[in-house]
């Protein structure tokens, strides 16, 4: 019976707790103004900022013109450094791509379950108008994931069985 790789399970985790900030190394000064708004009022909302922040761009609006690459640079960074670092842990091409693309997965869960217990009308993001960007926010963060994680994992070298 195999156990499953510490490497991996590392890099998940570490991921994931990374998704709850890595947006600020890029862009502070627009989240930092509602966490503070929100800050006194409700924790469990800033947390649902938080990680919402991840998924707050569209990629495609990009695609489509309607966006400058200036807007949601810092979001698609802020992923890719996320598959990166959980790349770089669990180590190894396959196993990279793994990790990145669970943990974008286990965030967007989070977030969705942070947004109902909070009260956030989630039927508004998926519906109307806001349904192309929450798509394409989706996306983004799933694709910049999956090119840090490869990036990541082939950085590290590849996996060594023991």
């Amino acid at each position: 019976m195999k156990l499953v790789s510490y490497r991996l399970v590392l890099g998940i985790i570490v991921g994931i707790v990374f998704s709850f900030f890595t947006v600020y190394f890029f862009n502070m000064e627009d989240i930092i103004d509602q966490i503070q708004v929100y800050l006194q009022i409700d924790i469990l909302k800033v947390i649902v900022i938080q990680i919402g922040a991840n998924f707050k761009f569209d990629l495609l609006a990009f695609f489509t013109g309607t966006l400058n690459i200036a807007d949601f640079a810092p979001q698609l960074l802020a992923s890719i450094f996320i598959g990166f670092l959980s790349g770089a842990i669990a180590k190894g091409l396959k196993r990279g791509l793994i990790a990145s693309t669970l943990v974008i997965i286990v965030a967007f869960l989070i977030w969705m379950l942070l947004s109902v217990i909070s009260g956030e009308d989630l039927m508004a993001l998926f519906q109307g108008a806001q349904l192309s960007g929450t798509i394409g926010g989706i996306l983004s963060a799933i694709l910049g994931a999956i090119i840090g994680g490869l990036i990541g994992g082939f950085v590290s070298g590849p996996y060594e069985e023991v």
